[in-house]
């Protein structure tokens, strides 16, 4: 049971970093679109992407991690994880920040683009912790 949560939590992971990392940059593509009607059809596009595969995702990758951390107690073993929460926290939070860009532009395209950034560092932190597991 434990490989099962395992394989589903480390392929879940990749797809809301993935999915995460695709959206921003896509927020950034919607800005350099000419016509009104372009960025609307992309926008609607995005907003169903975010709310249909982001967030279900992101529940699964969730639940999967809070079932492997109580199977494996690692609270008790290993301090590697706390910085990993503290990343899922900055994560999510982008990923909010992005919803957000999604349905109306806040931020110029270069701000866009560091949240772009930031979610492709987090994320690779994220992946380093969870497999090198540092003490």
């Amino acid at each position: 049971m434990k490989n099962f949560f395992l394989s589903l939590h480390m392929i879940s992971m990749c797809l809301v970093i993935g999915t995460l990392f695709l959206q921003s940059l896509s927020v950034v593509f919607r800005l350099r679109l000419k016509t009104k009607e372009e960025r609307a059809g992309l926008r609607a596009t995005q907003v169903r992407i975010h709310k249909f595969i982001y967030y279900p995702i992101l529940f699964v990758t969730i639940f999967s991690g809070v079932f492997l951390a109580v199977k494996t107690q690692v609270f008790e073993n290993g301090t590697w994880i706390y910085p990993k929460l503290g990343l899922l926290v900055i994560l999510i939070g982008l990923g909010i920040l992005n919803g957000v860009q999604i349905k109306k532009d806040l931020m110029p395209k270069k701000y866009a683009m560091m949240v772009h950034i930031a979610i492709f560092i987090v994320g690779a932190w994220m992946i380093y912790f969870a497999t090198v597991k540092p003490v």
